[in-house]
């Protein structure tokens, strides 16, 4: 056992001293959290006012077409027709959209307005002007048909739909938090492949410089492979809280100086934003009180253990069984397969997560880091994931874990002492029986 401590004390301090682990511990998050800041910043700095010149073919909607602040509406003059109109709009810099209402608009559905600009505006414009046409020909009808505008704005309702599970009533909009998981998703297939990767060549290190020789001298090979992978392993949790706190502090530090509005709004809420609040609001609710963010956590650690353990293990063989870095591609290319392969199916888990397809990738160990987690993030129930489910993937991956340790010890004791033959799939099988 003093062996094995004594490598994973040299694994873990020869890496976490490195000057790239030190710089990406604290570099990484913060470009990642700096990144979605800066859009988040230059999202704001769009255009924020519109000057629209409207030519109104059938002078129908003067009035009629609402205006605000933010996109000012200027009528075109009477006397200009609509080749004049937009000589006007193109002389005049002031102006960003010409909106062309033509004159029988209101007698067909299937008729289109027309929006000419200079610079392409952004969609939430293109959403506004839809929305006030839509809204000004609804109240020209009103009007010809001798309805009261009270009556219709009692009528016309603008309703949100929230899904919800019947066993959990508090678990609802599963889909929107797939998203979430597919980030974790995402993180964890990073960390794994990483850290799993740092294994073989570490392994590829000690055996071309013939270090090994003289380690294997002193203690197994299995015990040394067994820690290799702790030791690497414990440096991969390290980056990991070293992100969490640096991105949790950064995350903070954006909201309060890019955002301080939604951020103010969430902290001074007594209770869950209501979806009335606006959008902002909707984004801070379903971040702030529909996310179980500490199970996340949780099951991202235990899910990192499993999958880095099970991947390492395999990683470290590889390693053992060739002399050079450039051999590994015809190895690698296997073990990565799968978890890509995970990644490429979240879309279809995410729209049903309780599908007999995604039941399968959350409980093969080759795969279920990935896809658990997204099943997890979409909440624990009937509709997405059942408790005994998340045991059984848990358990079944420990279990291939020490099933492929088991045979990866044994390529890793026959390839580590072997030296210049490139290893065939039919030597990994050899080393295997021996």
């Amino acid at each position: 056992m003093g062996e094995i401590w004594l490598i994973i004390k040299r694994e873990y301090w020869t890496r976490v001293r490195k000057k790239t682990f030190i710089i990406m511990s604290f570099l990484g998050p913060i470009l990642i959290v700096g990144f979605i800041g800066l859009t988040a910043y230059l999202s704001k700095g769009n255009k924020n006012n519109y000057e629209i010149l409207v030519f109104d073919e059938g002078k129908m909607f003067d009035g009629v077409l609402r205006n605000s602040e933010k996109y000012n509406l200027k009528w075109s003059p009477d006397d200009k027709n609509y080749e004049e109109a937009q000589e006007l709009f193109k002389k005049d810099d002031n102006l960003d959209l010409l909106l062309y209402l033509p004159s029988n608009l209101i007698k067909t559905n299937s008729m289109t307005a027309k929006c000419l600009y200079k610079t392409i505006p952004s969609s939430s414009a293109q959403k506004h002007l839809t929305s006030i046409i839509n809204e000004a020909i609804e109240l020209y009808r009103v009007n010809k048909n001798n309805i009261k505008i009270e009556t219709y704005r009692a009528i016309k309702t603008r309703v949100n739909l929230d899904i919800i599970d019947v066993e959990n009533q508090e678990n609802k909009n599963i889909q929107r938090k797939g998203i979430i998981g597919f980030i974790f998703a995402f993180f964890i297939y990073f960390f794994i492949l990483m850290y799993s990767v740092q294994v073989m060549k570490g392994v590829i290190e000690e055996k071309t410089s013939r270090i090994i020789e003289i380690i294997i001298s002193s203690v197994s090979s299995f015990k040394l492979m067994i820690a290799k992978i702790i030791g690497v392993g414990l440096v991969g949790f390290t980056q990991f809280f070293i992100w969490i706190s640096v991105i949790s502090i950064t995350s903070i530090v954006i909201l309060n100086s890019v955002i301080p509005d939604i951020y103010s709004s969430s902290i001074q809420s007594q209770g869950p934003l209501t979806v009335n609040s606006g959008e902002s609001a909707q984004i801070i609710e379903f971040l702030f009180y529909q996310i179980h963010w500490p199970s996340m956590f949780i099951f991202f650690g235990i899910y990192f253990i499993g999958g880095y353990l099970l991947y390492a293990g395999m990683m470290a063989a590889i390693g053992a069984a060739v002399d050079e870095e450039t051999d590994t591609q015809q190895f690698l290319v296997p073990l990565t397969i799968p978890m890509i392969f995970a990644l490429s199916m979240i879309s279809s888990v995410i729209d049903d997560p309780s599908s007999t397809l995604s039941f399968w990738l959350s409980e093969i160990p080759f795969t279920s880091p990935v896809i658990m987690l997204v099943r997890i993030a979409m909440g624990i129930g009937p509709s997405s994931v059942e408790i005994w489910e998340i045991i059984l993937s848990i358990s079944l991956l420990f279990l291939t874990f020490i099933f492929t340790t088991w045979l990866s010890s044994r390529i890793y004791a026959k390839g580590i002492l072997s030296f210049g033959k490139k290893a065939s799939y039919k030597d990994l099988l050899k080393w295997m029986k021996s």
